[in-house]
């Protein structure tokens, strides 16, 4: 799959879009921001893919060009189903790309609709699979660092993907681009990345899971308002639980609280974990409303 990396920015011109790159003949723009556009292509081989290609200001960017060079040096490292395989990168006529799979489906942002939960049955099954997809990221020494909805891709058989590892950092060998400064989208990114930068391990990236895991059960985020205000949420203010927004059964509740711990050492400490904490839950059925009780005393009986 595809992510334009980085967001659109209003304030720079559009990118020079292609027809065609080296053997790839593009067919259409699948996205675009302010780091890279993504097309669909096919190459030589009759292969279609998903085509990520820098924009020219962002390749002239020494710190940009380098990351990027290393989404595909960390993601061609990680062979496993629930990450989105990458087949080739490269530069062709002064064009860096990386080359992906293309699947059928949509990203977990566009799948869920705004403002509305997934229920808690879907949203476990999709956080059981991210959960197992990261801890085997985590055990190859990576960090995704930026987990977050629109980095998350649902296929049409409901499997869960992670994709865009453009921020991603190599615990063997992190390079000097990959070690400075903080990563992360505000909404979903863990205290200690604010906090310490790239002084961070996979629980990092289970406290972002543990975000979107509250925003798939209630519809929302932890926390709203203003960067400065959601950072400053992160580091100091407890999530407001889950069942003060809607229906919560309370064992799946104590998990989202616990993944939002403040504190990594309070948090599941690796993915396994988790996993095992999902299928140990007992789920319970909401309460019946007033006007429920009603409609059914009302209904005929048979």
């Amino acid at each position: 799959m595809y992510s334009s990396s980085g967001g659109s920015n209003g304030m720079q011109p559009p990118p020079r879009l292609l027809q065609r790159l080296g053997g790839y003949a593009i067919d259409a723009v699948l996205g675009q921001g302010a780091v890279a556009v993504v097309y669909r292509a096919r190459s030589a081989q009759g292969r279609v893919v998903a085509l990520k290609v820098m924009t020219e200001m962002a390749a002239a960017q020494p710190k940009i060009r380098t990351m990027f060079q290393n989404e595909y040096r960390i993601t061609s490292r990680l062979q496993h189903p629930g990450v989105v395989q990458v087949r080739e990168a490269g530069t062709i006529e002064g064009h860096f790309f990386i080359a992906m799979d293309l699947v059928a489906g949509k990203t977990l942002q566009e799948f869920q609709s705004k403002e509305k939960g997934l229920g808690e049955t879907l949203a476990i099954n999709l956080a059981r699979q991210l959960a197992g997809t990261l801890d085997y990221v985590h055990q190859q020494q990576v960090v995704h660092r930026d987990l977050k909805p629109s980095n998350i891709f649902v296929t049409q058989d409901g499997r869960a993907l992670i994709f865009d590892f453009g921020t991603a950092l190599d615990l063997r060998a992190p390079t000097a681009a990959e070690a400075s400064g903080i990563y992360g989208t505000p909404g979903f990114v863990a205290p200690e990345q604010i906090r310490n930068g790239n002084a961070v391990d996979g629980r990092a990236d289970l406290y972002s899971l543990g975000a979107v895991f509250y925003r798939m059960i209630t519809g929302r985020r932890p926390f709203y308002g203003t960067r400065e205000d959601v950072l400053d949420a992160h580091l100091h203010t407890p999530p407001p639980p889950p069942s003060t927004l809607g229906y919560v059964s309370p064992e799946l509740e104590l998990i989202l609280l616990k993944l939002l711990a403040k504190d990594p050492a309070a948090r599941y400490q690796n993915g396994a974990a988790l996993i095992q904490a999902l299928e140990q839950i007992h789920l319970q059925t909401p309460p019946e409303s007033a006007p429920q009780r009603l409609l059914r005393w009302l209904l005929p009986k048979e």
